[in-house]
């Protein structure tokens, strides 16, 4: 989260302090310049926080910036310290938030004194809990703004940096070069973009908005792709076969192998970035960080690992494994993006 403040962050329009929010706002005194308190804020952290660049807004003696919480578990057993969710009428207390943000705002009093105040700003709930989890009622239990106003109270004040020093030099030639770095690159990327397509084949795969779940049969994949597969010769396979079918720059397989194991991979091979399959996932475009945090609520796993190319060679392989329901899932990231899929009884 650590950022020079001049050039590092996105200046926004300040917000006001009586903005809607969720709860009770917690204010207090922190005998320290706000200079020093915009700085420090940065560097706040606990088991939830990732090490991202907030964005902040500013004027001449207030400040903003916002806290995010990600991966906050709620059930019976696992009520998250940070939120006092609240449930629709009906609903199971097995949800998941997959982002909660506070507010923390900063104002001037003197040379020495800043008021700081934090409150709950907004809660995300992944797309699983979004129609169960009441946003209206939830609230913050205070934790994090206590966690807050001691780290804030406790901080000792930074000595600048040499680039913080040298911000003064020459900024307006700064400045402009980076806008136009940033133009540039903003072009090259829109130019090589891969072009955004929907496959036919894979929202008649996927017309449930949901993995097909395991066991299944090759006649009920035929039956949704409307294509006949080649059967090819696999020893241990159940009658010594297994499914392949080919639909444009696709190629799916369908195994039961006599140990019990029973899968399906799709993998894609084309330069176009590919949507149908479910859960917003997409070929070329879906990237392993993103695919983690959507996935969270499943404990998705991120890490890499070698795949065989030849008998002589193998090659690095970025995976994000994780459970849903009886179903054991793989994504797969040959060139940083999705690339195939593989749903499996078993466990990988």
């Amino acid at each position: 989260m650590k950022v020079t403040l001049n050039h590092k962050f996105l200046i926004l329009f300040f917000v006001s302090y009586f903005s809607l929010y969720f709860g009770q706002k917690v204010e207090f005194t922190v005998p320290k310049s706000i200079e020093t308190l915009e700085d420090t804020i940065f560097d706040f952290k606990n088991d939830f926080t990732k090490d991202e660049t907030e964005a902040v807004a500013a004027g001449d003696n207030e400040f903003s910036t916002t806290v995010d919480l990600y991966d906050l578990k709620y059930d019976t057993d696992n009520k998250n310290p940070y939120l006092n969710v609240a449930l629709k009428k009906g609903a199971k207390a097995k949800q998941f938030i997959q982002k909660a943000t506070w507010n923390v705002a900063m104002k001037k009093v003197s040379a020495k004194s800043t008021k700081v105040s934090v409150f709950l700003q907004e809660v995300t709930p992944d797309s699983w809990s979004k129609k169960d989890v009441d946003l209206k009622l939830t609230k913050s239990t205070g934790k994090v703004e206590n966690e807050i106003k001691e780290f804030l109270l406790k901080s000792k004040a930074k000595k600048p940096s040499k680039e913080t020093a040298n911000d003064g030099i020459d900024p307006n030639s700064e400045a402009q070069t980076t806008v136009l770095a940033e133009a540039q690159v903003a072009e090259f990327e829109a130019k090589t973009a891969p072009k955004k397509v929907t496959s036919k084949y894979l929202q008649n795969l996927f017309s449930k908005k949901q993995l097909i779940g395991l066991p299944t049969s090759a006649d009920y994949i035929t039956k949704l792709l409307k294509t006949d597969p080649s059967q090819l010769d696999c020893e241990s396979c159940k009658n010594g076969k297994y499914y392949n079918w080919d639909f444009g720059d696709f190629n799916m397989i369908y195994a039961n192998m006599t140990d019990g194991d029973e899968y399906y991979a799709i993998q894609y091979y084309g330069e176009d970035a590919v949507s149908g399959l479910p859960y917003g996932l997409v070929f070329n475009d879906s990237s392993p960080s993103e695919c983690k945090d959507k996935f969270a609520r499943y404990n998705a796993q991120l890490y890499q690992t070698t795949v065989n190319v030849d008998e002589n060679s193998s090659k690095a392989l970025t995976v994000v494994t994780f459970r849903m329901n009886s179903s054991f899932i793989r994504l797969e990231f040959g060139n940083d993006y999705l690339t195939r899929l593989v749903v499996s009884n078993k466990e990988f």
